[in-house]
C-alpha cells in the first residue's frame, strides 16, 4: 500500500467519530435548554396543583407536592387514579427487563432493572395517597436507582467480575448523604431531591453520549441512545408543563406521559449500556423485539 493511500484512509476512518448526528445535536440543544428551567423551578418552588383540597381514604395530604390531576375523582380509595396506574409501566419495563435478560447479563444491569420495579410501586404509593412517607418510597429509589446507573457507567470497561469496592463506598455515602438531606429540608418542596437526581441524570447523559461515539452511526447502540433521549426529553418537557401550567392541561393527564417517557428512555439507556458492555467484551449482540418489546440477544459462542 502506497504511503500516499494511508493518510486518506486514517482520514476515512476518524470521519465518523467527528460527525455528530444532527438529532443528537438537536437532542443535545433540548437538554441545555431545559436545565434552566429545572434550576428556574428549584428557586421558585412548585407550581401546581396544591390548591386541591378534595380528601380521601388516606386522610389529609402530607407529601410536599400535589400533581395537576384531579384527587380522588375516580375512587375514594386512590387520590390520582391515572398517575397511580401508569406508574405500572415502569415496572412493567423492569419485568420485562430482568426475565428477557436472566443469566445473560452481569447482577449490576439485573440489579438496574429491579429498581425499575422499586420505583414503579414507590411511585403507586405516592400517587395513591400523596402521603410524605410515600413520596420518599418514589423519591429515594429514584436516587438510589441513578446510584447504580452511575457504577454501571463507571465499569463499563472493567473486566468481568472486577468490584470497585472503593467507588461502591463512595457511591454508597454520597447517595446517603443525598436521603438524609432529602428527609432532612424537602418537607415543603422537591428542591434537595431535583438537584440530586437531576445531577445524576445530566451524569449519565454525558456518559450515555459517549458511550455512543464508540458505536457505528447506524448501529443498534446508537439508536437505543438517541431514542432513550427522546423518550426522556419529551416526558420532561411535558412533565414541567403539567408543573406549571396546571389549570390549562389538566386536562391532558401529561404526568402520566412523563411515566411512560421516563421509563422507557431509561430503559433503551440500559440496553443501549449492556450492546456496548458486550462490545467491550468483545462479545456477539443483537437488539430483538419490536418498538417497547426491545431485548439484548447474546448469542452463545
Amino acid at each position: 500500500m502506497s504511503s500516499a493511500a494511508r493518510p486518506a484512509e486514517m482520514g476515512k476512518e476518524k470521519e465518523p467519530q467527528k460527525k455528530m448526528p444532527v438529532l443528537q445535536m438537536v437532542l443535545k440543544g433540548v437538554l441545555l435548554f431545559m436545565l434552566p428551567q429545572l434550576l428556574l423551578m428549584v428557586v421558585n418552588g412548585p407550581v401546581d396543583g396544591n390548591g386541591d383540597e378534595t380528601s380521601g381514604y388516606w386522610g389529609p395530604k402530607t407529601a410536599s407536592v400535589n400533581w395537576c390531576e384531579r384527587d380522588y375523582v375516580v375512587t375514594h380509595y386512590i387520590a390520582e387514579f391515572a398517575n397511580s396506574l401508569t406508574s405500572l409501566i415502569i415496572c412493567a419495563f423492569g419485568i420485562y427487563g430482568m426475565y428477557a435478560h436472566q443469566g445473560a447479563v452481569e447482577l449490576r444491569y439485573q440489579v438496574a432493572f429491579a429498581f425499575f420495579v422499586v420505583v414503579g410501586l414507590g411511585s403507586v404509593a405516592f400517587h395513591g395517597t400523596l402521603l410524605r412517607s410515600m413520596q420518599l418510597l418514589d423519591e429515594l429509589p429514584m436516587v438510589w436507582g441513578n446510584a447504580i446507573f452511575i457504577y454501571i457507567c463507571r465499569t463499563m470497561h472493567d473486566e468481568v467480575g472486577h468490584v470497585r469496592y472503593l467507588e461502591c463506598a463512595i457511591l454508597f455515602l454520597a447517595t446517603l448523604m443525598a436521603t438524609l438531606a432529602i428527609i432532612r429540608f424537602d418537607s415543603d418542596n422537591q428542591n434537595v431531591f431535583l438537584v440530586c437526581y437531576g445531577s445524576g441524570v445530566v451524569y449519565l447523559v454525558q456518559q450515555s453520549h459517549g458511550f455512543s461515539a464508540l458505536s457505528s452511526p447506524n448501529s443498534s447502540a446508537q439508536m437505543l441512545f438517541t431514542m432513550a433521549m427522546i423518550a426522556y426529553s419529551s416526558g420532561f418537557s411535558l412533565w414541567l408543563v403539567d408543573r406549571n401550567f396546571c389549570t390549562s392541561a389538566r386536562w391532558l393527564y401529561l404526568h402520566t406521559f412523563w411515566h411512560f417517557g421516563a421509563g422507557f428512555g431509561t430503559f433503551c439507556a440500559v440496553l443501549q449500556w449492556i450492546m456496548v458492555r458486550c462490545q467491550v467484551l468483545q462479545r456477539k449482540s443483537r437488539l430483538q423485539g419490536g418498538l417497547v418489546t426491545w431485548w439484548v440477544e447474546m448469542p452463545q459462542k
